[in-house]
């Protein structure tokens, strides 16, 4: 890890001593937020890419990032920024991202670590992924990725894109050193120049790493190729992964409708969770997040941004993952099969939830998906406490007067916990956010008013004022 992270240094180095002419674009801010409890609400943590602490103090954050240049068929971006606070928590300083970018035609090549890109104008609950929303910090690694591709001889009405991606966990977790995998493929069909119908699927997985009492678990070039295919594992790995796949596997199935008009756009979209073959085959339906968005090309209205995201999570293809076979059943099956005696249902799909990897789809005790499968201490772990929900979610974003934007966060949710431990509690969490028009100054004024109601958290309010300043160098 430390010999990637001095690489990268090595290129930003070398890339920022080139003579061609570059954008240089820095951001600082300086934030301070206090709440009537000892933690933060909701929205006032959530989705800020784990920087912000959940806790009353205050938090610097600096940044320094490259545009792509053009001078040559290649072109080189990098970037990096680090957030400093001073809380209840405890003080830390912590980096942000580092990273360098190359850019050719349609692909691209990032190194290090880089956060996701915004979707929806950020007024979506999970930036429009329920897997990686942008709620934790980033993770090093490289992800090679395309823009849509056209596909030949089609006049341009299919094309395609594509991610394949390895990272590293490096947050001080029940297992250590995790390996991470990631790819995807989404295909667009576009049969009229105002509509795009977009469908995908999205493939994460967790494998390699120190067990603290079945030791170091399968890490080599084999083993990686049974990552690649969701295959059982082999030597060396654990009874669950040999009977399953190697690995803790899950990821997402995307359909995205969008319709182009002049001046804005409205979109649906619909993500299929799943953790194994039952979610893959829509054995869990309704199981997923459905969703509505209008978007305006001009951000000076009103209203510029409107969304509508509805999530049910409840189902999980059913309770229970298997049941005692009857003598029927048990008469077709093979005796030497791990599941003899037992019919498999594919149930309990127990969404970011792993056996192996206890922390499940957490880092630094975020969940990396969905902000609404909440993470909490089960036993002396760091798990996903609340993964069967049903929420809605309103976000809206404009610019009233033309002159003060503003963004708006409602979330209500019945939460059931998980299928082992179940509970019902309700919770009603809310963001406004605004920039005030103090034109004046050398720097933007925003401040932030937060609040949750309900039983999942304690009743909250929260507010925040940060004072920020972007700008560029010219190179």
């Amino acid at each position: 890890m430390r010999i990637l992270f001095v690489g990268i240094l090595v290129i930003l180095f070398s890339l920022s001593g080139q003579g061609q002419k570059r954008d240089i674009v820095y951001n600082a801010s300086l934030s301070g937020f206090v709440s009537t409890q000892k933690t933060l609400p909701f929205w006032a943590v959530s989705n800020r890419h784990g920087l912000m602490p959940n806790g009353n103090g205050t938090l610097l954050e600096l940044g320094l990032y490259s545009d792509f240049t053009n001078k040559h068929k290649i072109q080189f971006a990098y970037g990096i920024s680090a957030g400093g606070y001073l809380s209840r928590p405890g003080n830390k300083i912590i980096l942000d991202q580092l990273f360098a970018s190359a850019r050719w035609r349609n692909l691209r090549l990032d190194l290090g670590m880089i956060h996701p890109e915004e979707q929806y104008n950020g007024v979506s609950s999970t930036n429009g992924d329920f897997v990686r929303s942008g709620n934790s910090r980033t993770f090093p690694g490289y992800n090679l990725r395309s823009e849509f591709i056209k596909v030949p001889l089609t006049k341009g009405i299919i094309a395609f894109k594509f991610n394949w991606a390895d990272y590293m966990m490096i947050d001080d977790s029940y297992m250590k050193d995790i390996r991470l995998h990631n790819k995807s493929l989404y295909v667009k069909i576009k049969p009229h120049h105002r509509l795009e119908i977009i469908a995908g699927l999205e493939h994460w997985a967790q494998w390699a790493g120190k067990h603290p009492t079945l030791g170091k678990q399968p890490g080599s070039f084999s083993d990686y190729s049974r990552i690649i295919f969701a295959e059982g594992g082999g030597a060396g790995s654990t009874v669950s992964d040999s009977i399953n796949a190697l690995g803790n596997h899950l990821g997402r199935e995307h359909l995205r409708i969008n319709y182009l008009a002049d001046n804005y756009i409205l979109s649906f979209y619909h993500d299929i969770p799943f953790e194994d073959g039952s979610g893959t085959d829509f054995r869990s339906f309704p199981d997923g997040t459905y969703c509505f968005y209008y978007g305006s090309k001009n951000p000076e209205q009103w209203i510029s941004d409107v969304i509508y995201e509805f999530y049910y999570t409840k189902y999980q293809s059913g309770s229970r993952h298997d049941r005692p076979a009857t003598p029927d059943e048990i008469a077709k099956q093979d005796p030497n099969s791990h599941f003899y005696g037992r019919k498999v249902l594919g149930g309990c799909d127990n969404y970011f939830n792993n056996g192996e990897y206890a922390n499940g789809w957490t880092l630094y005790g975020q969940v990396i998906g969905s902000p609404f499968m909440t993470p909490g201490l089960s036993g002396n772990l760091i798990r996903i406490i609340n993964n069967r929900v049903i929420a809605h979610h309103i976000g809206i974003k404009g610019m009233a007067w033309k002159t003060t934007p503003y963004k708006l966060m409602l979330s209500y949710s019945k939460n059931y916990g998980t299928y082992k431990d179940k509970f019902n509690k309700d919770q009603f969490s809310g963001a406004l956010e605004v920039t005030l028009p103090f034109h004046n100054l050398p720097f933007s004024v925003e401040t932030g008013i937060y609040g949750d109601l309900g039983k999942l958290f304690k009743d909250n309010f929260g507010f925040t004022v940060k004072l920020s300043r972007k700008g560029k160098l010219l190179k």
